[in-house]
């Protein structure tokens, strides 16, 4: 197996564990696909990855036929080369290509410095600590607040399989993050910093002494998903590219469900 689907197995367990206890969450997986389905009428939270199963094509049928059904829009991505071998079937589905999400990831013969950057980074847990971090969240991703609340505060446990921090700064609190482990790697998700405090070293600083320490507890390498603004950063303390993974959207869904068996044959829905 190429790192590329390696890393996205790895992204499946690590997108069910941090969706597990959004309200209405409806989880379908393989081993290298997910669907996460929840009670939010948004694409970001309902989310689809596909990676190199053997059954892809009828897990995606499956996926935007449940999504239709519950009336959802979703996000999905891929690797690279399931791409152009599902595009003729995504198309009658009703996704549209919505750009790449560079997979980057920092291997570990790559040392990344702690920052000299004066702060205090707490796990995010209890109602205080949660709210914080849901507020630095909805403020960097302009998403409703109460949608944070539900969908990704919830989350936020001790015995969670995601463990977000908050790092505080002279401002007060400045920006947050998530990791989630398997084994000694580590995916970092909901690197969030509002506009307000971004460019002045938090999220580099936050960044970097988080990969220290969970280096200390035996984590070598660490992958995310990057944005056009955060890649340039990534790329600064040493991960690389991996892969673009393209990026699917199904928009609004129609109430009639697709037919799923015109679908699996190639024939366009009536």
């Amino acid at each position: 197996m190429d790192e590329t689907e390696e890393l996205i197995r790895l992204c499946v367990r690590a997108l069910a564990a941090q969706m597990i206890a959004a309200p209405g969450i409806e989880l379908h997986m393989t081993r290298s696909c997910v669907l996460a389905l929840t009670d939010e009428p948004l694409a970001d939270h309902n989310r689809l990855i596909l990676g190199a199963d053997p059954d892809v094509e009828d897990f995606l049928v499956r996926a935007v036929t449940r999504a239709k059904e519950r009336g959802r829009p979703l996000s999905a991505v891929m690797s690279p080369g399931l791409a152009q071998r599902l595009a003729p079937l995504a198309t009658p589905l009703g996704l549209e290509p919505a750009g790449s999400a560079p997979l980057m990831v920092l291997r570990p013969h790559v040392s990344v410095q702690p920052s000299r950057r004066r702060m205090k980074i707490a796990r995010a847990l209890g109602p205080e600590l949660t709210r914080i971090a849901g507020d630095l969240i909805a403020a960097a991703f302009d998403a409703p607040r109460d949608v944070i609340a539900r969908s990704i505060e919830v989350g936020m446990t001790p015995t969670a399989g995601v463990e977000t921090y908050v790092a505080w700064g002279d401002e007060g609190p400045m920006c947050t993050m998530s990791v989630t482990t398997t084994g000694d790697t580590a995916g970092i998700t909901l690197m969030a910093t509002p506009p307000e405090h971004q460019h002045k070293g938090m999220g580099r600083a936050l960044l970097s002494q988080v990969i220290a320490d969970y280096r200390r507890r035996g984590v070598q390498r660490f992958h995310l998903g990057a944005t056009a603004a955060g890649r340039p950063l990534y790329a600064s303390l040493g991960f690389e590219l991996v892969a673009d993974l393209p990026v699917w959207i199904l928009e609004r869904p129609t109430p009639r469900a697709a037919d799923a068996t015109d679908l699996r044959s190639g024939a366009a829905p009536a």
